[in-house]
C-alpha cells in the first residue's frame, strides 16, 4: 500500500513538473518563433525594397536620358524653325546639319551630314552658305554619309574680294577663327563696318571690316574683317544646286 502511494505521488509530481515546464517554456518558444518569422519577413522586405529601388533608379536614368534626347531635338527644331523663318527656303536649297565644328578640328573646317548617298549631286568645290547671301566656304572632301567643308577663313586661304561701296578689289587671306586680312592703298577710303564681298565666285558677302591699321610710312593700310557668323556656333548650313 505504501509502495503504491509512492508511485502515485511520483507520477503526479512528474506530470505537474512537465505541465509547469510547458507553461513556462511555451510562451518563450512562441516568442522565439515569432522573432524568427519576423526576421525572415524583414529580410525579404529589405531585398524587395532594394530590388524595387534598383528598378526605379534604372527607370529614372532612362527617363533622364530620354528627356535629354527630346530636349536636344526640341532645341534643334526651334533652331531650324528660326533659320527657316529668317531666310525662307528656295526650291533648289538643301539644308545640312553641322556635325563637327571648327573647335574640334585643326583649321577652320566643319563636317556636315550630307554625303554622296543622301545628295548624289554633291561636288568638290561646291559653295556652302550661312544664308542666301553669306558664303562660308566650299566642299573639300566627300564621303558616303558626310562631307568636309573648308571655310574661307582658314589660315592661308586666299580669295579675291571687293571692299566697301567703292568695290575696291583686293585679295583676302584667312587668319582662322572666322577672321580675314587684306591690304589696300592708304588713300582708299575704308570705314569700319564696310562690307567685303567675293568677286570671282559671285557677289557674296564674306564679312565686315572690324579694324583698320595705318602705319606712318606705309603706303598701304591693313584691314581686318570678320565673318558675320560665329563659326564656332554654326548649327546649319545651306547648299544650292542647279
Amino acid at each position: 500500500m505504501i509502495v503504491v502511494a509512492v508511485i502515485v505521488l511520483y507520477l503526479w509530481g512528474s506530470a505537474l513538473f512537465v505541465e509547469s515546464l510547458s507553461f513556462i517554456t511555451y510562451p518563450l518558444l512562441k516568442i522565439t518563433g515569432n522573432i524568427k518569422e519576423n526576421f525572415s519577413d524583414s529580410l525579404k522586405l529589405k531585398k524587395d525594397l532594394i530590388s524595387e529601388n534598383k528598378k526605379l533608379f534604372t527607370a529614372n536614368e532612362n527617363l533622364s536620358a530620354e528627356k535629354k534626347y527630346f530636349d536636344e531635338l526640341r532645341a534643334e527644331n526651334l533652331s531650324l524653325r528660326g533659320l527657316l523663318a529668317d531666310t525662307p527656303r528656295e526650291s533648289n536649297e538643301v539644308l545640312a546639319k553641322v556635325l563637327v565644328k571648327p573647335s574640334h578640328l585643326p583649321y577652320d573646317e566643319i563636317v556636315i551630314d550630307l554625303g554622296s548617298k543622301a545628295f548624289p549631286g554633291l561636288k568638290l568645290g561646291q559653295l556652302i552658305f550661312a544664308n542666301h547671301e553669306i558664303v562660308l566656304g566650299r566642299i573639300e572632301e566627300i564621303s558616303t554619309h558626310y562631307s568636309k567643308v573648308a571655310l574661307y577663313s582658314s589660315g592661308g586661304v586666299k580669295i579675291p574680294v571687293v571692299v566697301g561701296q567703292t568695290k575696291t578689289p583686293s585679295i583676302a587671306e584667312g587668319l582662322g577663327a572666322g577672321n580675314f586680312s587684306l591690304t589696300l592703298p592708304r588713300g582708299v577710303d575704308i570705314q569700319v563696318g564696310d562690307s567685303v564681298r567675293t568677286s570671282i565666285i559671285g557677289n557674296y558677302l564674306l564679312g565686315y571690316v572690324a579694324d583698320i591699321t595705318k602705319e606712318q610710312n606705309d603706303p598701304f593700310q591693313k584691314i581686318i574683317f570678320r565673318s558675320p557668323y560665329n563659326i564656332f556656333e554654326l548649327e546649319w548650313v545651306r547648299l544650292f544646286y542647279d
